[in-house]
């Protein structure tokens, strides 16, 4: 990076052009075409998983991608071969999907699998970033809804097949990813319940979100809702600079969303709430979840102002960039009403590079950052 930054500025190239030639830089191979079975390294192990390349793939071109995650018992092998066996697909999906032999998605091992793959993607393969699509059937139909809650900002759609949402108070994380939710009424493994529940709540945060319900379908993948799903992945791209978003969490371990980051959380944020004792005071059991941090931000153009609501949050990350404010005026932002910083952003090529790094995203670009302590009340 050190050269990198060295060459740039022997070069004095705008930043506008040090972010087009990020953009265009990278070189990819060729690939196999067809269904391929690869390994890649999980801690000391490695994670199986299976990408099928379209026929037509070349290296210089941007390819939408769809995320596939398989139920129990089954491996990444069987949920390509059922995409595959429906003509929708038009053979313009790179698929993967890896295998997770327990299939129980929101698990730490399993979701380092699936960064890992979608890392390894993004190195081996010229995937469209903006064109990432997450599905699953049964637990993966879980795993779809637990990633895209920890990482909104990954996907530009998904689309739940006969799953539960495992943590429904997260699905305010949802606010630009839309969801098309597939679920057979019949289904006695996972009832229709469970997505009724999910729909309901995204409808009433006034969310983008789709709902079948098929009649006379039992617990198993609906090959003939394919289309209908690829042309709900077809009709939406990631909307990478949002100018409001809202974010929950109880981890630091997921505290990135779009161009927020949570530095520091309160100390009662992932404590357990709600809890029962008994008449002599012991502990019986939780209730709750662990108490969340969250954040909610707007943009406001006219006088590049900036608004936060947190709660549970004592400092806070903004990633800045050119399409989310004005980087010609002074930038005003507030926060739970009181205004922290009122002035010019800096821009520098190093966080641009820090950035794609970080997100191994060549799209996200940001220019800038401000570190800001959230005032007390």
């Amino acid at each position: 990076m050190e050269n990198i930054l060295h060459e740039l500025n022997g070069l004095h190239i705008s930043l506008n052009t040090g972010k087009e030639w990020i953009k265009t830089s990278a070189s990819y191979t060729s690939q196999p075409l067809g269904l391929q079975r690869k390994l890649v390294p999980i801690g000391e192990k490695h994670g199986e998983y299976f990408v099928y390349t379209p026929s037509h793939y070349v290296p210089d071109k941007s390819w939408p991608m769809i995320l596939i995650l398989h139920g129990v018992g089954s491996r990444g092998y069987d949920p390509v071969m059922a995409w595959l066996r429906s003509s929708a697909h038009n053979d313009e999906f790179i698929l993967v999907a890896p295998t997770y032999g327990h299939g129980l998605w929101w698990k730490d091992e399993a979701e380092r699998l699936i960064l890992s793959v979608f890392d390894k993607m993004k190195q081996e393969y010229n995937i469209d970033t903006d064109r990432v699509y997450l599905t699953g059937f049964s637990s993966g139909g879980h795993g779809a809804w637990y990633m895209a809650l920890r990482y909104p900002h990954f996907f530009a759609a998904i689309s739940p097949i006969a799953g539960e949402c495992p943590i429904p108070s997260f699905l305010v994380n949802l606010m630009h990813v839309p969801v098309y939710i597939v679920h057979g009424a019949q289904d006695t493994v996972i009832p229709a319940e469970a997505a009724r529940d999910a729909l309901s709540r995204l409808e009433k945060l006034n969310y983008r979100v789709a709902y079948k319900e098929l009649p006379e379908m039992k617990h198993r993948f609906p090959l003939d809702e394919t289309g209908e799903i690829l042309d709900w992945f077809r009709a939406n791209g990631r909307l990478l600079y949002p100018k409001k978003l809202r974010f929950s969490t109880e981890s630091i371990k997921y505290s990135v969303s779009y161009w927020v980051e949570i530095l520091e959380f309160s100390e009662i944020v992932g404590r357990v709430s709600g809890v029962q004792k008994d008449i002599s005071g012991h502990l019986m059991r939780s209730e709750a979840l662990p108490v969340t941090a969250s954040v909610e931000a707007d943009i406001k153009d006219e006088n590049n102002e900036i608004f936060l609501v947190t709660q549970g949050i004592k400092a806070i990350r903004l990633y800045l960039e050119n399409r989310l404010i004005d980087m010609e005026r002074p930038l005003r932002v507030y926060i739970n009403g009181k205004m922290v910083y009122s002035e010019k952003v800096n821009e520098n090529v190093r966080v641009i590079l820090d950035t794609v790094k970080k997100r191994n995203d060549r799209k996200a670009l940001f220019s800038a950052y401000l570190d800001l302590k959230v005032p007390f009340e």
